[in-house]
């Protein structure tokens, strides 16, 4: 039995160093070991290779096209043809829907041969493909899709804006870093990415987009979970700034609606503040003093700055009793040293919204001793206009074309104006 079982061995291992000794194997930086016995499909020159992966790739064999041309980049690295040889790698790789691997491929093309007539080409699949990333096209690995990665779409950007830096595509791809980082919920990167925008390339055609939407960064900051106190006039400011720049832009309206919501949240969340401050226990008048004042100062024709104002008389002999009285500036801040005026109005309009209607104030807070209310704990309003993935360098849309491999959609491609170096 024992020597059935070697005989057994030995013939196994016979085959096998057969089959090895027939297969060629091949190591190559960034490709790995390939074996290229029986499958090469060679030619006798880089043009005459070039035309039998053309013929392959046309009669639909898309594999053994991807070897030829391949092929004609291992033996001709340096020939008239290895640039539409390894721009071909890349378009085989995408339509085969291997998205990264066919961005490298493109890479190695704009890499290789930074002054072929291909360079632009490569550059513009580039685009696409972050662009189907920026979408929520997966990550995958080993060829199963894990979920999209925005880091890999950020990382895609910044390379067509280094392949590039002052070429069509730099401005929208800085922009869409934004916006990628806003889908990370990263506001203050976002603002910084949108900022370099405008530092970079002021006269650029997003240039209004990106202001605006720093302006709408700081509005989703002000409403998520790590709320900065300061996002909400961050945010304000911003949309101030694009209506002074661009005070034409088919956005103006909507810049100025979102000043409206944003202040109007500020006020409600001031008074809902002072409100809690003044319920709690043990009560807190000082600090119910000072948000009814910023209730006040905010907007002082709401129906919520009319209750802030009955509050502040009531409370201001027993916050002037109080160590360090009303302070410097009378709002009841002891630390105040520069005085400021506090608005007043006895004629104020009912605060109204959206649809027009009274806003209800409730003047009955219970008593608690949570932490105090979140100032814009409100859901953000829905803003129609704000930016989108660009279909082409520029220009927001709705919707993008489809990849007709995948079904995934893909920006649409600028037209093929010659790129500064």
């Amino acid at each position: 039995m024992r020597s059935l079982r070697t005989l057994l061995l030995a013939l196994s291992a016979l085959a096998f160093a057969t089959s090895f000794a027939h297969a060629t194997l091949v190591w190559r930086p960034g490709e790995g070991w390939s074996d290229e016995s029986g499958g090469e499909v060679s030619a006798s020159s880089s043009r005459d290779q070039l035309e039998l992966a053309h013929k392959l790739e046309a009669q639909g064999q898309r594999d053994q096209a991807l070897k030829a041309y391949k092929g004609l980049l291992r033996r001709w690295p340096l020939s008239f043809f290895a640039p539409e040889a390894q721009y071909r790698v890349g378009k085989i790789l995408e339509d085969q829907a291997s998205f990264k691997e066919a961005f490298d491929a493109f890479q190695k093309m704009v890499t290789k041969y930074p002054s072929s007539d291909f360079f632009y080409q490569a550059l513009n699949e580039q685009y696409r493909i972050a662009n189907l990333y920026l979408a929520g096209e997966p990550q995958r690995i080993w060829k199963i899709p894990v979920g999209p990665s925005m880091d890999r779409t950020i990382e895609m950007y910044q390379r067509i804006i280094k392949n590039a830096p002052y070429g069509d595509y730099a401005p929208q791809c800085q922009f869409n870093i934004g916006l990628a980082k806003e889908k990370q919920r990263k506001y203050t990167d976002a603002v910084d990415a949108y900022q370099i925008v405008l530092d970079n390339y002021p006269t650029s055609s997003v240039a209004a987009n990106a202001q605006y939407q720093i302006g709408y960064a700081w509005m989703r900051s002000s409403v998520s979970g790590d709320y900065d106190m300061g996002a909400a006039k961050k945010a304000t400011d911003a949309f101030q700034d694009y209506l002074v720049r661009y005070p034409n832009s088919d956005k103006a309206v909507q810049a100025q609606e979102n000043i409206k919501r944003l202040g109007q949240k500020q006020t409600q969340g001031a008074y809902d503040i002072a409100k809690f401050y003044e319920n709690s226990h043990p009560p807190d008048p000082r600090a119910a003093f000072i948000y009814y004042n910023e209730v006040v100062r905010e907007d002082p024709n709401s129906a919520q700055a009319q209750l802030a104002k009955k509050r502040i008389q009531e409370l201001r002999p027993v916050v002037e009793a109080l160590p360090g009285g009303l302070g410097p500036d009378g709002s009841g801040n002891p630390s105040v040293v520069a005085p400021q005026k506090v608005a007043s109005s006895d004629s104020a309009a009912p605060a109204r919204d959206a649809n027009h209607d009274t806003v209800p104030v409730d003047d009955t807070t219970p008593a608690t001793n949570a932490a105090p209310p979140d100032a814009t704990a409100a859901t953000l309003p829905t803003d129609p206009n704000a930016p989108v993935t660009s279909s082409s360098p520029g220009e927001t849309a709705a919707t993008t074309p489809t990849n007709p491999a995948t079904n995934a959609p893909v920006a649409t491609p600028p037209d093929k104006t010659p790129l500064p170096q």
